[in-house]
């Protein structure tokens, strides 16, 4: 199953990675992709905020890669995936795949900000005796150099808490900046959100952000979007509000890209 109005081809382009590594809650985010897709026919194409409808853009779906092994194997096998999109938008799967994206973009533009989307700082240094699982992943994309800034986190470790005091942070009750220099890549972990408009997570924290919240710093941004991934849709845990939520997530950001590429 495709996403909703996708093309043959097209420069923006849609991989499911369907990978589910070392759990911290419960299981069931290998089935996000499919999930994602199939909320995707729920919702009409057009975006009016942006005046954009995907009937007009130019954007396909490659379908699933299934990916095997540890976390540090997953991670250079999607950036070899990445390497042949131009404009990546991953569906997952756990946030263990971020990583990987991350690495492929930093080596084609040499610069990346990273707008980090979650309930937890992903900061430790090890998780399940990897250094690449999903508790893992902001540490790493910082370590290989991308600039990144968090949004909506209210969960850590005491040492993720310090070690946050490093980099720029916004809270769910903050204003959040609009305008980002370089090249921009946006990762949305579905536990940003309050449990009670996405339920559908492995590991849910009460007290997030609100989607309309989200919709309307997006449809507001002004930054160069060089592709994004919504990952942790869990439908073994609630099968349609969220997904339907992620659907239309990557529904408006294609609609972004595609509104800023035009300009």
């Amino acid at each position: 199953m495709e996403f909703a109005e996708a093309k043959e081809h097209g420069d923006i382009t849609i991989v499911g990675i369907p990978y589910e590594g070392i759990l911290s809650g419960l299981p069931g985010m290998r089935e996000g992709p499919h999930f994602i897709r199939k909320a995707s026919y729920l919702l009409e194409s057009y975006v009016p905020r942006l005046d954009v409808d995907l009937k007009d853009v130019p954007f396909t779906d490659i379908g699933n890669v299934e990916l095997f092994g540890s976390p540090e194997k997953i991670t250079e096998d999607v950036s070899e995936i990445v390497a042949g999109i131009k404009y990546p938008v991953v569906l997952g799967g756990d946030h263990t795949v971020t990583i990987g994206v991350v690495k492929d973009l930093l080596r084609r533009y040499g610069e990346l900000k990273v707008l980090y989307f979650d309930a937890h700082w992903d900061l430790r240094a090890e998780y399940g005796e990897s250094t690449h699982s999903h508790a893992c992943t902001a540490a790493r994309i910082a370590e290989m150099g991308a600039e990144v800034v968090f949004f909506g986190v209210r969960s850590g470790s005491r040492e993720e808490w310090k070690e946050s005091e490093k980099y720029t942070s916004f809270s769910t009750t903050e204003a959040w900046p609009f305008m980002f220099s370089g090249p921009v890549y946006i990762t949305v972990d579905m536990d940003v959100f309050d449990p009670a408009y996405a339920p559908g997570v492995g590991t849910p924290e009460p007290a997030g952000i609100l989607p309309i919240k989200f919709f309307n710093w997006l449809y507001g941004l002004d930054a160069n979007i060089v592709g994004f991934d919504v990952v942790e849709t869990n439908p073994m845990v609630e099968d349609t509000v969220t997904p339907v939520l992620a659907a239309r997530i990557v529904r408006d950001m294609i609609a972004k890209m595609w509104a800023g590429m035009k300009r």
